[in-house]
């Protein structure tokens, strides 16, 4: 028995058939749909690796610089998330345009997992930081090794996700 045949992806299939004839005949559509993900992913993971790159440099600067690039990081933090709702939200707009394609779709189940892990590393860092903000000085150690450790997961999470999109846009 496949997936298709589950009674609930057939319902899916039927309630996102107007989005996916909408979305297969207007080439506006899917170009605006395609553009907002990728422009979004881009602007998320740039900002996050750009901002992971400064963490895993700060444990050789200063203390007062490495409060500066706290205080950026907590403040990029906010439209980095707005970026990824952004990305979500096209990518929920993508899977309903081709339902049968991404339920069954190995790429599909590997870039939602990478995800998955990208948003459990993000609160792993948030919490982290938050301790850093209550004890910014040198019972933060543990609290800085983990923050790069997360900087680092947050650079190959973000890799992976872009190179299994590769991979998923090209196996449809």
């Amino acid at each position: 028995m496949s997936l298709e045949s589950f009674v609930l992806v057939r319902d899916l299939v039927g309630v996102t058939a107007p989005w996916r004839s909408l979305f297969n005949h207007s080439a506006s559509v899917e170009m605006s749909v395609v553009g907002t993900h990728v422009l979004s992913m881009l602007g998320a993971g740039g900002l996050a690796i750009a901002h992971d790159r400064g963490t895993l440099r700060a444990g050789r600067w200063s203390a007062a610089i490495r409060e500066h690039h706290f205080a950026e990081l907590h403040a990029v933090h906010g439209i980095i998330v707005a970026a990824l709702a952004i990305c979500m939200l096209s990518g929920v707009a993508l899977f309903a345009s081709d339902v049968k394609t991404y339920v069954v779709s190995v790429p599909f189940w590997i870039k939602m997992s990478l995800i998955a892990m990208l948003f459990g590393n993000a609160l792993i860092m948030q919490a982290t930081e938050g301790s850093l903000r209550l004890e910014p000085g040198g019972g933060a150690a543990v609290a800085w090794a983990r923050i790069r450790a997360t900087s680092i997961a947050s650079a190959v999470l973000w890799g992976s996700i872009v190179l299994v999109s590769i991979v998923l846009s090209l196996s449809k």
